[in-house]
């Protein structure tokens, strides 16, 4: 894997490799820009429109399959997949039993003809080029573009630079360069977080993170354990601690011995860090990375002795001018973008937030029955107009933010009805599936209020499932295992891939909107 290769999005995957393939003068950046700033983005539509708009002819078409013959079509074309709320793919041709094409995955990938079938629902896009396709000042989009790449290699090298210089300007022991580079090492990784944090769609990003397993970095980051408190998580105070002890470093290098202790008093941090990783079998590789640049420090702090002299009277000041410096920049930094983006977010909300224009999107989707023959866990009235599905996984930190703001709702809403169901591989040897498997048999039991409380329980206090169990006991029988092969069959036919999904009234909720949004939505 090259991690420094940009991963697109599925329609602009396809739209960049279609472009590539007709030879059109139109550089990635503009193709990107154009499908994801069109009103029906992602849609045929957009993709047709930004074609018109470079001069390339083009035309959709719905093909019946009762009457396909692989013969009558022209290649390339864009091919839509139902799927996953919908994507496309780019077939190249169709030679034997196989389908040539490419996605934001493969370029050169290969599909059975049959299967292709199977999950094409017809709609079809074929374009080629003309004499006047092409987009106006292509030359100067194309170095604009290239200047853009060039940003994080160019700061890279930059803070490389200076660095080096600095260093050569002065007569440094061999351990101090070495705590010197951790720190910059470190400080690097702290970013990253930040990062990840702010924009999770990040490319370079991405592409490192699914180094520790997919969605491990995601799912560890937006856990409530990530945050110290509403306004400080963890990565900002990583990044407090390695910029702030890098610039005392570079001001004041006799600090060499405070710093070590201090490094001494995060160690714990890194045991707990990786416990925590380990429990939900969930792995972020840059918070990973962090404790072994913590421990990397320690090391060398032992090896070159440096748990010297540890304080004198300049450090009074240089110490907090060093920590409080990141601290200050990064809060005006993040004030400053909440200000730049208040306006657009207010804007956007009038619409986001208008329930005609919501039960217009939700209702323009395909529809799935929540009925009683799944045991889903009930939570509310159980006559209310308003039914809420949420599928659920019982080791999941963003379900049980979900639960917590589900609760929230019934508690200021009386006309909600929650079913609670879980998606899990129904293995016998998989942790979550013994969970869920466990509250699937509360609620067959005579109490039907008992697994709600079970669930809350669960989400709420994080004990170990030995623990939760003894307090909430069950009989030995096979329905629960019957129940959890239903849910289980049910979340395929719903095309369920990650959780929490949220239904309501049997409509998913549509990717724009997020749980959080419901208060606002439903009146």
């Amino acid at each position: 894997m090259n991690l420094f290769t940009t991963q697109k999005q599925n329609l602009e995957s396809i739209a960049t490799d279609l472009v590539k393939h007709l030879q059109v003068r139109v550089t990635n950046l503009t193709t990107e820009n154009c499908v994801q700033e069109h009103p029906e983005y992602p849609s045929i539509l957009s993709l047709s429109d930004c074609l018109d708009k470079w001069n390339v002819k083009n035309d959709a078409y719905k093909i019946d399959k009762t009457d396909y013959d692989r013969d009558d079509l022209l290649f390339p074309f864009t091919a839509h997949f139902p799927e996953q709320g919908g994507r496309f793919i780019l077939v190249h041709r169709i030679e034997g039993e196989h389908v040539h094409y490419s996605d934001e995955y493969q370029k050169h990938a290969l599909m059975n003809e049959n299967i292709f079938l199977e999950r094409w629902d017809g709609v079809a896009l074929y374009a080629e080029k003309t004499d006047r396709s092409g987009e106006e000042g292509y030359l100067g989009q194309y170095v604009f573009g290239f200047l853009q790449k060039m940003l994080y290699p160019a700061a890279f090298v930059l803070g490389l630079s200076i660095l080096g210089l600095t260093i050569i300007s002065h007569s440094f022991s061999e351990g101090y360069l070495a705590v010197c580079l951790i720190k910059c090492i470190g400080c690097a990784i702290s970013m990253l977080l930040l990062i990840q944090r702010v924009n999770p769609r990040n490319s370079f990003v991405q592409n490192l993170c699914s180094l520790g397993g997919k969605g491990g970095c995601d799912t560890i980051l937006k856990s409530k354990f990530a945050q110290l408190s509403s306004w400080l998580s963890w990565s900002e105070i990583g990044l407090y601690y390695f910029t702030g002890s890098f610039l005392l470093l570079l001001i004041y290098p006799s600090s060499i011995g405070l710093l070590g202790w201090l490094n001494v008093l995060a160690l714990p941090y890194t045991i707990w860090s990786i416990s925590y990783q380990f429990w939900n079998k969930q792995w972020c590789i840059l918070c990973s990375l962090i404790q072994i640049v913590l421990w990397a420090e320690f090391l060398v702090n032992v090896s070159f002795h440096s748990f010297g002299k540890t304080f004198d009277v300049a450090l009074l000041y240089m110490l907090p001018i060093s920590f409080l410096t990141p601290i200050v920049v990064w809060s005006l930094l993040k004030m400053s973008f909440k200000r730049a983006v208040r306006p657009f977010k207010q804007q956007l909300n009038k619409f986001k937030y208008n329930t005609f224009l919501f039960r217009q999107v939700l209702t323009s989707q395909p529809r799935y029955a929540v009925g009683d023959e799944l045991f889903p866990i009930l939570l509310g009235n159980p006559t209310a107009s308003t039914v809420i599905t949420m599928v659920s996984n019982p080791y999941c930190d963003p379900c049980a933010k979900a639960h917590t703001l589900m609760e929230d709702l019934l508690k200021t809403k009386k006309d909600i009805l929650v079913k609670v169901l879980f998606s899990t591989p129904d293995r016998d040897d998989d942790f979550r599936t013994k969970a869920a498997r466990h509250l699937s048999a509360l609620t067959l039991a005579d109490d039907k209020e008992l697994a709600g409380q079970a669930l809350a329980h669960w989400y709420s206090k994080k004990e170990t499932y030995e623990n939760w169990s003894v307090k909430y006991p069950i009989a030995d029988n096979d329905n629960s295992h019957n129940v959890r092969k239903i849910q289980k069959e049910w979340c395929e036919m719903a095309d369920i891939t990650f959780t929490p999904t949220i239904l309501i009234n049997g409509y998913k909720l549509p990717s724009v909107y997020s749980p959080e949004d419901l208060r606002f939505l439903l009146n």
